[in-house]
């Protein structure tokens, strides 16, 4: 079943990248500064977050901005592209009413154009990274698997979101509120060493901890994530995508009687 969608979307392939042109056009219509938002952000973020953390509650972090700005840039692409694909099936309902279009390639062009998004957002940690000295690390090669990861759990809950969102929109805005404890929640702006030990293994229940890390330690501590972790990112980014996909195959036959 999976393997038909993934052959029905290729077939689509000139309609999914329109969708994505159109995404990023209609985000930054009008803007002066267009894409160097997806820049500016980061640091106006990343200012406002270092003065708060490493000075007001004084979290000993070396390095405090490249730990932040490469948990924070990730959490932002996942939050950002589920929160958009939250709507993207409501919004799109009158298309698919009218000829058959695969519903899934409203979440990818979603997550797609999410993603580029976050490709121009890591240029300044880029920058950051070569300032300070540190330069190009071999760990940074698994950058990409981690990133893979990321889309995988990013689509997942986009796919669930979306579903549900058809018969349940309050679903929408309870998200929108449950994102802001779950970052607080992910060791993103602090450390995990100053969680009690007692706390830890709650901490460990969340599944962006895992993906976080294995894309943070790589930057950050310029060292390979270790088997387990990587094993339990894999696990939740596959189990997610997979869910996600079941959900939406399940209702989608009956989007059409909703919107």
């Amino acid at each position: 079943m999976v393997k038909i969608e993934f052959i029905e979307l290729l077939n689509y392939k000139d309609l999914l990248w329109n969708l994505v042109a159109r995404d990023l056009t209609v985000r930054y219509k009008r803007s002066v500064l267009g894409f160097l938002w997806t820049m500016l952000n980061p640091i106006i973020n990343t200012i406002v977050f270092t003065v708060i953390f490493s000075t007001i509650f004084r979290f000993e972090v070396k390095d405090f901005i490249i730990y932040f700005l490469s948990g924070f840039q990730l959490w932002n692409f996942f939050a950002q592209s589920t929160t958009i694909s939250s709507r993207c099936i409501l919004a799109n309902g009158p298309l698919f009413k009218k000829i058959y279009i695969p519903k899934t390639i409203f979440v990818l062009s979603t997550v797609i154009s999410g993603l580029i998004n976050f490709m121009f957002s890591m240029l300044p940690l880029l920058a950051l990274i070569f300032i300070i000295g540190r330069g190009f690390q071999p760990s940074m090669l698994f950058l990409p698997i981690a990133l893979i990861m990321t889309i995988m759990f990013t689509i997942g809950i986009s796919l669930i979101i979306s579903a549900c969102a058809v018969f349940f929109i309050d679903i929408v805005e309870i998200y929108s509120v449950l994102l802001m404890p779950w970052m607080y929640l992910t060791p993103i702006i602090y450390p995990l060493e100053i969680i009690p030990p007692k706390y830890l293994p709650f901490f460990k229940l969340n599944p962006m901890y895992f993906i976080v890390e294995c894309f943070r330690l790589p930057i950050y501590k310029g060292q390979l994530p270790g088997a387990q972790l990587i094993l339990c990112a894999m696990l939740v980014s596959v189990g997610a995508l997979l869910i996600g996909y079941w959900v939406f195959s399940k209702l989608e036959d009956e989007f059409v009687y909703y919107i």
